[in-house]
């Protein structure tokens, strides 16, 4: 199996792969988890994070540290909730710091995150459970034999890290006890189901120390305060339980050219910098100055856990 890699030390043999595009696979199936809505009678939490368009901004809340750590960090969250989004800006980060990093994109559907970033290793198939899990599970074994930090995003309606889970439920210790630390993003909009994949994991006893909630903005309508749009969710007793336990809610501010960047097929920050891309023209200054204010944005907002980050 060949993982792709960004300046990995000279010790890391790749392993090889086929090489060969994954065909169009079939529709992967849904967790068969029904997600139970709560009502609105649960405590008001005051969440936690930087907001420009919240009620009122509130000090960022700091998480372990993790410096001294590699990282195997996983980004989940149910389809259209900024997943990839959240992912190609950590990724982007990570390569611009000249991190030393594994990256993989999981989703059956859409590979957007190997679209936008170089050197991101896929399935052959994607769209086979069982294919995808045996390659997550070398993957896994890859990082940990080699020392190497991983990102890997989960696609939408993913069930491949569930899957594994079940078999090893140990998963987190293991990792532990070998230097690691096992990072959890999940990513949620205004609407309760978008919680599902996290009730689903830690019903089954995956809460690992680092898990961050991360609350997208863009997912609420224009105008809407993020507040007033996260309320069912900042009360619901699966967010509250998760809190309880350490999880970091965070804001994802709304970056308002999204459209235009992917249009592009560009990085962030070369959006920001007047790049062209696939466009005919680049941005024009209004939306290169959104870019990257909502760059400074994200960096404020997750600055209380960037050891978390690759």
């Amino acid at each position: 199996m060949a993982f792709a890699k960004v300046d990995h030390p000279s010790n890391i043999t790749p392993l090889r792969e086929d090489g060969e595009t994954a065909p169009a696979g079939r529709p992967y199936p849904a967790p068969a988890f029904n997600f139970a809505a709560d009502d609105d009678t649960g405590p008001e939490l005051a969440i936690l994070g930087t907001s420009k368009q919240a009620a009122s901004p509130i000090e960022a809340m700091s998480g372990v540290d993790l410096s001294d750590k590699k990282k195997i960090i996983f980004w989940i969250g149910r389809g259209k909730t900024g997943k990839t989004t959240g992912i190609r800006w950590s990724a982007e980060a990570a390569i611009l710091a000249g991190t030393t990093l594994l990256m993989a994109d999981l989703d059956p559907t859409n590979d957007t995150f190997s679209q936008y970033v170089g050197n991101v290793a896929r399935p052959p198939d994607a769209s086979d459970p069982a294919l995808s899990l045996k390659w997550l599970d070398k993957l896994l074994q890859h990082a940990l034999q080699h020392g190497a930090s991983l990102l890997v995003d989960l696609g939408g309606g993913d069930t491949t890290l569930r899957r594994l889970v079940a078999q090893l439920p140990d998963l987190v210790e293991m990792f532990e006890a070998q230097g690691f630390a096992i990072v959890l993003f999940y990513t949620v909009g205004p609407q309760e189901e978008d919680l599902s994949p996290l009730a689903t994991m830690q019903g089954l006893g995956f809460k690992p120390t680092a898990t961050a909630i991360v609350l997208n903005e863009a997912m609420a309508e224009v105008g809407d305060p993020p507040l007033n749009a996260f309320a069912r969710i900042l009360r619901h007793s699966a967010f509250l339980a998760a809190v309880k336990r350490g999880a970091v809610p965070i804001w994802m501010p709304r970056l308002l050219p999204a459209q235009q960047v992917e249009i592009r097929r560009l990085q962030f920050r070369d959006a920001a910098g007047g790049e062209i891309g696939q466009g005919k023209t680049p941005l024009g200054p209004f939306d290169r100055s959104r870019v990257l204010n909502w760059l400074q944005a994200m960096d404020t907002n997750f600055a209380g856990i960037k050891t978390w980050l690759p």
